[in-house]
């Protein structure tokens, strides 16, 4: 009975600040309760698919009443490149239960989109979306921007529709999950200081608050990326440590041309400390290591990627079920990222593929 008292006084775990007696405790329970369970899905996919629309500009009296979906890897620049009949496949992952599915995705409907600019700023990435431009400054910022909005975007939207549903349901029962949003929390407060850094640059059409490099593989890989995150291992399998001015985010894009490939990485300048090395490893790393490296450190990181018909078939099955394995299993990942050897197995995929 005792035991039973203490949890009822002790604060609700699903961060709302209440009492677990006066939160959900009261709530619909989602545990054992296959009806319940039903009706929470269908909340969160409803608020998924009906989020607000934004623009992430910090110049708002700029701003257009319309809202787009803006693509993060650009459609005509990258997708058509390695869509077949306008579709490619992108790793999806659906709901509370995080079940996994490589999905088609039609290049001008759904693929890479989000609703985080308004149709006026949405322009400011014209120049990253042609084929074979010449890349400097301003460019590597706005693919590293891009990323970035798409990223905060993201989060945020998982924050507010996590917020929405535990008014009404019960969601201690899912310790995993709790755990997620927790961490989202956390992160949330470093993206917003970095949204400070890149909304100034924008404002004062500054673009040196990065650093950026570039390697260029001489065929066209049958994939492409946009993401940014805080990588656990570095190309030599030494650990990366935190900043203490937040997550270091490294951004890397994965930019198919017609005959060349362009992969690009960047991160701010005052995470210098952590990024330093890096970059010298990749200016000596043989290129074989580096794409090994590559191969195994996007698929542990990034969602945000595209995977073209013609690379998938080319895995075959076993190469397919390895893909999924690596990149969708949450208990495997999260050892994975903290694993140096991880990083440079052989796989039974391979993203860099010369496809013919």
């Amino acid at each position: 009975m005792r035991e039973m008292f203490d949890k009822k006084s002790e604060l609700c775990l699903c961060g709302s600040g209440k009492k677990y007696s006066e939160c959900c405790a009261i709530k619909i329970s989602i545990c054992g309760n296959s009806n319940s369970f039903r009706g929470f899905m269908q909340e969160f996919d409803k608020l998924h698919n009906t989020y607000k629309k934004i623009c992430l500009h910090p110049n708002k009296s700029e701003c257009s009443r319309v809202k787009t979906h803006a693509h993060t890897i650009s459609q005509k620049a990258v997708l058509e490149l390695i869509a077949e009949n306008g579709i490619v496949l992108m790793p999806i992952v659906f709901g509370i239960r995080n079940e996994f599915r490589m999905e088609p995705r039609g290049i001008e409907a759904k693929a890479t989109k989000f609703y985080c600019f308004c149709s006026n700023h949405d322009k400011m990435f014209a120049p990253i979306d042609y084929t074979n431009i010449c890349l400097n400054e301003n460019k590597f910022f706005l693919y590293a921007y891009r990323i970035f909005a798409a990223t905060y975007y993201k989060v945020r939207r998982e924050l507010d529709c996590f917020y929405k549903l535990r008014e009404k349901y019960d969601l201690t029962s899912n310790p995993w999950a709790l755990l997620m949003y927790h961490n989202m929390e956390i992160n949330m407060v470093f993206l917003d200081e970095y949204k400070k850094i890149f909304d100034e640059a924008i404002m004062k059409e500054t673009y040196s608050c990065l650093e950026s490099m570039m390697i260029s593989l001489e065929y066209k890989v049958y994939f492409a990326a946009a993401t940014c995150f805080c990588p656990m291992i570095d190309l030599f399998g030494n650990s990366l440590s935190s900043s203490e001015l937040g997550l270091p985010m490294i951004y890397i894009s994965i930019i198919p041309n017609e005959n060349y490939t362009n992969i690009i990485f960047s991160w701010l300048k005052r995470d210098y400390d952590q990024y330093t090395f890096f970059k010298e490893q990749v200016k000596i790393a043989p290129r074989r290591l580096l794409l090994k490296y590559l191969n195994n450190l996007i698929p542990m990181n990034c969602e945000n990627m595209t995977v073209g018909p013609k690379l998938w078939e080319a895995w075959g099955e076993e190469g397919q079920k390895d893909f999924i394995k690596i990149a969708y299993d949450e208990k495997r990942k999260d050892n994975f990222k903290f694993t140096s050897k991880e990083y440079f197995r052989e796989r039974l995929y391979n993203l860099f593929l010369k496809i013919s």
